[in-house]
This record gives C-alpha cells, structure tokens and sequence, in this order.
C-alpha cells in the first residue's frame, strides 16, 4: 500500500511538471503570435500553440 502511494505522488508530480512547462511555453508563444511582425513565426507559433493546448487537455484528463 505505501508504495502505490508513492507511485501516485510521482505521478502527480510528473503531471504538474508537464503542466508547468507547457503553460510557460504557451505563455511564451501567445506572447510571440501578440508582438511578432513576422506572419511566418505567428503561423508557427499558433501551430505550436495548438499542439501545446491538446498536451495540456491530456496532462488534465491523466489528473482525473
């Protein structure tokens, strides 16, 4: 029983990890597509963007 407890607390910390680097770089990106003149870096960072927010909508449905 104590190891499946560590086991969770692992896996709830591996998933808040993910979560942390993935809205950091979403952040990141919203404030490229904001501020950048370039149209093929805003094409590229919403393409990111859109790859980012699919990872996160998993990391979330793991937590459930």
């Amino acid at each position: 029983m104590n190891n499946y407890f560590k086991l969770e607390q692992e896996r709830s910390r591996y998933l808040l990890e993910q979560t942390l680097v993935l809205s950091t770089v979403k952040g990141y990106l919203k404030g490229t597509i904001k501020y950048d003149e370039s149209s093929e870096v805003v094409e590229f960072a919403t393409k990111l963007l859109a790859i980012i927010d699919e990872g996160l909508a998993d990391v979330e449905e793991r937590f459930k």
